[in-house]
């Protein structure tokens, strides 16, 4: 598995392609990456590189999540035919605005989107056709080390929302309180042991 979510897939830095990566990284990734965010892109220290696939008989998307990045590289594989598969972003961790709708991404075969790892997002279920990308999770540690992130990734810190959470910005997986806006759980849902956390007790 290409991570903790999705079940197709390969890691790319398992199969000798990581010295590959690195150099696109720290030639092409990084150059961007901190121009866009300078905090979380000063520098990258490590990545970890794969591809996902999405298609009917397989995942047919993603359920809201963060990534374990500081800043993610996304880049559409193919195939040209394939509907549906949009990406959904929502706020960021920790924010009020955490489970807010932001803004809606449909790939195009050979485009790149870049965020910030904390940016609550999700795939959208594939109508037709097959979806590969090529994600790159990059890891400034110098950042990681930082009080700034130690601070944010404790629950304390977490802020309450002000807002009902937008629909679909909800997360089966993570949500405590998803079937309080959802009638039921997804399908997708059927076979996990989920252990929601999100929002905290209190906030």
């Amino acid at each position: 598995r290409p991570n903790s979510m999705n079940n197709y897939g390969v890691i790319l830095n398992e199969i000798g392609m990581r010295p590959m990566i690195t150099a696109l990284q720290q030639q092409y990734i990084w150059p961007i990456a901190r121009v866009l965010f300078p905090t979380q892109g000063k520098v990258f220290h490590d990545h970890h590189s794969f591809i996902v696939r999405y298609q009917a008989d397989e995942d047919l998307g993603l359920d809201m999540h963060t990534d374990d990045s500081d800043v993610t590289f996304n880049v559409c594989l193919g195939d040209k035919n394939f509907t549906g598969a949009t990406l959904v972003f929502c706020g960021t961790f920790g924010q009020a605005d955490h489970r807010q709708f932001q803004h809606t991404y449909h790939h195009k075969v050979g485009r790149a989107v870049m965020h910030l790892g904390d940016r609550r997002h999700g795939a959208e279920d594939i109508d037709e056709g097959t979806r590969m990308n090529w994600i790159v999770w990059n890891h400034n540690w110098e950042y990681r080390s930082s009080p700034q992130y130690k601070q944010r990734m404790t629950t304390l810190a977490y802020q309450a929302e002000h807002l009902p959470p937008s629909k679909v910005c909800l997360s089966y997986t993570h949500d405590r309180d998803y079937t309080h806006f959802h009638s039921e759980l997804p399908k997708a849902a059927e076979d996990l042991h989920l252990h929601p956390w999100c929002p905290p007790p209190g906030k």
